[in-house]
C-alpha cells in the first residue's frame, strides 16, 4: 500500500506582533480599554501550525476571541466583523473595555492581559492566565499581551483529510488507545522578563485533564473538503491509527494507518484525499468456541469485583470475564486462552498444570479449574484475539494461609495486607521463607514476574511454562500488555516508550492497570502510610540475621525480598538484604520515576525514594 502520510512543519501562523493603534487609559484604571492590532509574524515553523487551506493562518468574520485578566468573571468575547480584519485575515485588530490586568509581576510576569480562542470553548471559572478550553475538536489557541501586541499560540496537533462516501460521520482513535483528545484542556502561556511561561497541559485551579481516547466529527463527503483533527498537545502513534466511518450509527468503512508517526503540537499531517484506502468494516464477532471445561456452576470471580488478580482459596471450577481489570470495559473478543506460567515462589521444579489444571473460553468469559486438592502458588492467564496476541491477561493468587489485613497499631492509615501481593505466607519474626517474598511489579504494569528461588538467592524461582524475558528496550503500553512475561531492563529511565504517564497507578483511585485483588490498591503514601513523609517514620527495627524489618503493635515483617534492576537483568537482585516497596506515586519532577518504601540491611535506611518505573519492586495492597 502507498504510504500517503507526509508531516509538514509548516511556518508562519499563529499570531503574534501588534502595533499600537489607539490611545489607551491610565495604566491605573482598574478597567482599561485597550487596542490590540494583531497581524501574522514569521514564528518558530516548530511551535505553530496553519490552519486555513492556504497554509495560512488567518482571521475570519466571526471569530470569536475570549480576553480575561483577574477572577473568575472578568472577560470578554470580541467577535470579528469585516471592519476589523485586513491584510487578507492576516491582521485582526480588536477593542477591549472593561476587563481588569491580571498583575502577577511578582512572579516575573510582564503580560498582564490573556486570550483564549475560540471563546466558546472556554468553561466557566477562574480565568487569570489559564485557557481553560473543552474538548471540541477545534484548533485551539491561547495568547498574551506584549504590550500593545496579543501573541496567540496554537495548543494543538492537526491531522487533515478530504474524503468522499457514503457515510455522515467519523471516529478516529490510535491504534493504541492514545489520548487525542481531554474533557478539559487547560494551559498557562505568560510573558516574562526572559522569555515566556508555556504550559500546555496544565491541572490544578480544579481543573484536571481527563484523556480521550476518540474524536468524532461529522464528514462533508465530496472528496474534496478538508477536514481537521485537532489534538491538544499532540500524539505520537507508536502503532498508527484508524478511522471508522460511519452511516448514523453504523460502521461502514474504515482506513488503518499502521505507521508509527508523531503528530505534534504546532505540526500538521496531512492524508489528503483517503477515499481510496477505505475498505468495508467487518466487525469481529465472538469466537462460536465452546469451553470443554463444564461451564455450569463455574464460580464467577468478578462477583465482587473485576481485578488483574484474584484470589483463590479452595479447589474448582472459576469464570472470570475478558474486561480491563478494575472496570467493566472489555478487552475485546476472545479467541484463545493460554496459561502462561505457574510458580510456587521457590526453587522446587513446577509440574505444569500443577497450580492451574485446564483453562478454556466460551464468548468472552475465560474458565479454568484448579487440581481437586489445591496446590499454593501464583499463575498468570492470557486471552488472546483473533490474530493470536495477548490482549489482556491476569493474576491467579494461591496463597498457602489466610490473608489478614490490620493497620499495626494505626502505623497504616487503612487496613494492609499481611504480606507482599503473590506471597504464599506471611512473614513472623520466627520465619521468614522465600514464599513469603512475593513477586516483583515494573511501576504501572499490571502483571507480576516471580520472585527469587530462595531467600539470598539471584536466581529466579522455577517456573513452569513461559519463564521471564528481558527487552532491553522500552514498549508501548499495548506493546506491555501484549508481552506480560517480558521485563524491560532500563538502569535509568522507565519501561515505558512514550510520553511519561503518571496515572497508570493514581494515588487517589484504583486504575484498570492496579495489579491489586478486588477491594485492594496500590498504596498511596497518605493512606497507606500513617505519615506526610515516609522518613519520618518512626519504630522501625532492623533484623539483618533474619533478613527483615518490622514496625507496628503487633508488629508486621517486611522481608528482604530484594528488587530486579541494576543486576543481571533477567535475575533478581540484592535478596536478603534490600526490599524496595511500591507506591501508586511517580515523582512529579521526573516521567521516569516513582516513589517507594526503600528498606536496606545494615544501614538501618527506611525511607522514601525516587527509582526508575523499570525497577521490579514488591507491592503491599491495601484496603480501598
Amino acid at each position: 500500500m502507498k504510504k500517503i502520510l507526509v508531516l509538514l512543519s509548516l511556518a508562519a501562523i499563529a499570531l503574534v506582533s501588534c502595533q499600537k493603534e489607539a490611545s489607551v487609559k491610565d495604566e491605573a484604571s482598574s478597567a482599561p480599554v485597550r487596542t490590540f492590532k494583531c497581524v501574522i509574524a514569521d514564528v518558530d515553523p516548530d511551535t505553530h501550525v496553519a490552519i486555513a487551506s492556504d497554509g495560512k493562518t488567518t482571521w475570519e468574520v466571526g471569530d470569536e476571541i475570549l480576553v480575561h485578566g483577574e477572577g473568575s468573571s472578568n472577560r470578554i468575547t470580541v467577535t470579528l466583523t469585516s471592519d476589523d480584519i485586513s491584510a487578507d485575515g492576516k491582521t485582526a485588530t480588536i477593542t477591549v473595555e472593561g476587563v481588569t490586568p491580571y498583575d502577577r509581576s511578582d512572579k516575573g510576569y510582564t503580560s498582564t492581559f490573556y486570550a483564549s480562542y475560540p471563546a466558546s470553548a472556554f468553561v466557566s471559572g477562574n480565568t487569570y492566565y489559564n485557557s481553560v478550553l473543552q474538548n471540541c475538536n477545534k484548533p485551539l489557541m491561547a495568547g498574551y499581551n506584549d504590550g500593545e501586541t496579543m501573541v496567540f499560540y496554537n495548543l494543538c496537533g492537526i491531522i487533515t483529510f478530504s474524503v468522499s462516501g457514503d457515510f455522515d460521520n467519523y471516529v478516529f482513535s490510535g491504534n493504541e488507545n492514545e489520548a487525542v483528545a481531554y474533557d478539559v484542556f487547560q494551559s498557562r502561556l505568560a510573558k516574562t522578563e526572559t522569555g515566556e511561561v508555556l504550559d500546555f497541559l496544565r491541572s490544578g485551579d480544579g481543573y484536571t485533564p481527563q484523556p480521550l481516547t476518540t474524536v468524532t466529527g461529522d464528514v462533508v463527503n465530496d472528496g474534496s473538503t478538508i477536514h481537521y483533527i485537532c489534538i491538544p498537545n499532540g500524539a505520537n502513534f507508536a502503532s498508527g491509527f484508524t478511522f471508522k466511518f460511519k452511516d448514523g450509527d453504523d460502521i461502514v468503512k474504515e482506513a488503518v494507518n499502521k505507521t508509527a508517526v508523531n503528530v505534534a503540537r504546532g505540526k500538521i499531517l496531512n492524508l489528503g484525499n483517503i477515499t481510496a484506502k477505505l475498505h468495508d468494516y467487518v466487525a469481529p464477532t465472538e469466537s462460536d468456541h465452546e469451553s470443554e471445561i463444564p461451564t455450569d456452576g463455574a464460580v464467577d470471580l468478578s462477583e465482587n469485583g473485576t481485578a488483574n488478580c484474584y484470589i483463590l482459596t479452595a479447589p474448582g471450577t472459576y469464570k472470570l470475564p475478558c474486561v480491563k481489570g478494575n472496570s467493566d470495559t472489555s478487552a475485546g473478543n476472545v479467541w484463545g486462552v493460554e496459561l502462561l506460567w505457574e510458580t510456587y515462589n521457590n526453587s522446587t521444579e513446577v509440574t505444569a498444570n500443577s497450580v492451574i489444571a485446564a483453562v478454556d473460553f466460551e464468548a468472552n468469559w475465560i474458565y479454568f479449574q484448579t487440581p481437586s486438592t489445591l496446590k499454593p502458588g501464583n499463575a498468570l492467564i492470557a486471552a488472546k484475539n483473533y490474530e493470536g496476541e495477548i490482549i489482556w491477561s491476569w493474576h491467579i493468587w494461591i496463597p498457602e494461609t489466610a490473608i489478614e489485613t490490620a493497620t499495626y497499631g494505626s502505623v497504616f492509615s487503612t487496613g494492609i495486607m499481611d504480606r507482599y501481593l503473590g506471597a504464599l505466607v506471611a512473614a513472623t519474626t520466627e520465619s521468614v521463607p522465600v514464599e513469603s517474598y512475593g513477586l516483583y511489579y515494573q511501576w504501572g504494569r499490571k502483571d507480576p514476574f516471580v520472585g527469587a528461588a530462595d531467600v539470598t538467592s539471584g536466581s529466579n524461582a522455577a517456573v513452569a511454562g513461559r519463564a521471564i524475558s528481558v527487552s532491553e528496550t522500552t514498549f508501548s503500553l499495548a506493546a506491555s500488555i501484549a508481552n506480560p512475561t517480558a521485563i524491560v531492563h532500563s538502569d535509568n529511565s522507565s519501561w515505558y516508550s512514550g510520553e511519561p504517564d503518571n496515572n497508570l497507578w493514581k494515588p487517589s483511585e484504583k486504575t484498570i492497570y492496579d495489579p491489586c485483588p478486588a477491594g485492594y490498591k496500590v498504596p498511596a503514601r497518605s493512606d497507606a502510610f500513617n505519615s506526610s513523609d515516609l522518613t519520618s517514620f518512626t519504630g522501625w527495627e532492623e533484623n539483618a540475621t533474619g533478613r527483615y524489618f518490622t514496625i507496628g503493635d503487633p508488629v508486621t515483617v517486611f522481608p528482604f525480598a530484594g528488587y530486579r534492576d541494576d543486576c543481571d537483568p533477567g535475575d533478581p537482585c540484592h535478596v536478603g538484604d534490600r526490599v524496595a516497596v511500591w507506591i501508586a506515586y511517580a515523582s512529579a519532577s521526573s516521567g521516569l520515576k516513582a516513589y517507594h518504601l526503600n528498606m536496606r540491611v545494615g544501614t538501618s535506611y527506611h525511607g522514601r525514594g525516587e527509582t526508575s518505573k523499570a525497577r521490579g519492586a514488591v507491592i503491599r495492597c491495601v484496603k480501598e
